[in-house]
């Protein structure tokens, strides 16, 4: 069949070269309309996304400590609550609305059956009251306080939380910050987590046994060393996340309950 065979009636003929294309503009304002929708969803989430920053790689606290900085916890000391202020009020009287407001800390506690879970029950055993729980409440109540109190060079307050060996080493890096002339700003702006990494008893040559737990800290400061001038030295404005690892230490048959920061390094 030859092409001079196909006929179309003659309406189709005359409106077939001037047939406009309705199904593509159909097909525009649709996908305008998709895509419109799809940058309102997009663009929402990508306006939530929250902005975590990376921890500087130097300016802690502990042995060590080079120029005045510690190289083995943290620091802090202004806008954030200091020692014994950190779970109160704002001094307006609503101390448990706040309270209640602030954001709960996560506890991570090995399992009873694990090997850490089973020597957490023998120190329970040898120190009546103890409890995992109520440890890492400590642990958190010790971090709020030494972290602000080594910024501000608050011995005496580092004293009640140390132990004697730890206390020297604190004092030390607060000593040579101070001869440097530096200052340490230091704001805590809020703890997210502590879990229990490792636990022991271990007993000394006169019978003495001490327990020992090791906490992992999170954090989230400002941190920002100073010199004479003003300028910073180590640190950033910027809020940043810590990771540390903090050792604590407490004898048996001793009349002190409380279990005292022995050493802390970054994690």
């Amino acid at each position: 069949m030859s092409s001079s065979d196909i006929h179309l009636p003659a309406g189709l003929m005359d409106h077939a070269g001037h047939h406009f294309p309705w199904d593509l503009v159909v097909l525009f304002v649709l996908a305008v309309a998709l895509g419109v929708r799809l940058y309102r969803v997009l663009g929402r989430r990508v306006g939530m996304q929250g902005v975590r920053q990376e921890r500087p790689g130097a300016g802690r606290f502990g042995p060590g400590a080079k120029n005045g900085t510690a190289p083995d916890a943290s620091r802090p000391s202004a806008p954030p609550p200091l020692p014994g202020k950190a779970s109160g009020g704002q001094g307006d009287g609503n101390g448990a609305l706040n309270a209640a407001a602030a954001p709960e800390v996560d506890y991570e506690i090995p399992a009873p059956a694990t090997r850490v879970g089973t020597v957490l029950g023998e120190i329970a055993s040898v120190f009546p009251g103890f409890s995992p729980s109520g440890f890492l409440k400590d642990a958190e109540d010790t971090f709020r306080q030494v972290v602000p109190a080594f910024a501000v060079g608050d011995r005496a307050v580092l004293q009640k939380l140390l132990t004697p060996v730890s206390m020297e080493s604190f004092s030390a890096a607060i000593d040579t910050r101070e001869q440097a002339g530096e200052t340490q700003r230091s704001d805590l702006r809020g703890v997210e987590s502590l879990s229990i990494l490792d636990a022991m008893l271990v007993s000394a040559e006169d019978g003495a046994r001490t327990g020992r737990i090791e906490v992992k800290i999170v954090s989230r400061q400002v941190n920002i060393l100073t010199d004479r001038a003003g300028e910073p030295v180590v640190g950033t404005e910027a809020v940043t996340e810590f990771h540390d690892l903090w050792l604590f230490e407490r004898v048996v048959g001793q009349s002190d309950a409380r279990w005292r920061l022995a050493a802390s390094r970054p994690a």
